[in-house]
């Protein structure tokens, strides 16, 4: 897998939407462990992990899949390098 940290929840969220647009699926779907619904029933708390729960917000997968095509990586670069926060 490829991840991004992007600088905020904001911009993770904005080159989500740049990609969606660009025709491209990226996803986040960390979530700390101590804020499942495991991690809360053993008493899990938020901000009991700050940069845990920080990182979370941030982070990006990029798109990445056995038989992905040099193209379509290419695709993935060229319009993460486009975005501009």
């Amino acid at each position: 897998m490829f991840y991004l940290i992007m600088p905020s929840l904001e911009s993770r969220q904005a080159l989500i939407s740049h990609l969606a647009g660009c025709g491209i699926l990226a996803v986040f779907h960390y979530l700390p462990l101590h804020l499942s619904p495991m991690g809360l029933r053993f008493g899990g708390q938020q901000g009991a992990c700050p940069v845990t729960e920080d990182l979370s917000d941030r982070l990006l997968r990029l798109p990445f899949f056995t038989g992905m095509s040099s193209s379509e990586q290419n695709q993935v670069i060229d319009a993460v390098r486009a975005f501009r926060c």
